[in-house]
């Protein structure tokens, strides 16, 4: 009996752990603070980006997510809307300009 008990505890924490799979919404909300995260960390300083919106591709095969953003840059007193392309890892911790 200690034996199924203590499997079942295992397979419940194995289950319990696995990551959440984003769609919708939240992924959108997650692809845009990740964007505005490397903006914020690999513009020129006095450079502000925010990130207004985002259409995106999954590729599955290679685990990414293709986007283009529409960001408004401001420094100093000027400012200017632009697209922003990328490529972001399946884990958010990897990001590559495209444009």
């Amino acid at each position: 009996m200690k034996i199924i008990s203590f499997l079942f505890i295992v397979a419940l924490l194995f289950a319990a752990c696995k990551p959440k799979v984003l769609s919708g919404k939240e992924l959108e909300s997650k692809l845009i603070e990740t964007m505005n995260n490397y903006l914020d960390t690999t513009l020129k300083p006095g450079v502000h980006a925010t990130v207004k919106d985002v259409v995106y591709f999954t590729e599955t095969e290679k685990k990414l997510y293709h986007c283009r953003f529409h960001v408004n840059m401001t420094y100093q007193k000027r400012d200017t809307t632009g697209i922003v392309a990328a490529t972001i890892s399946n884990d958010f911790r990897t990001i590559s300009r495209t444009q």
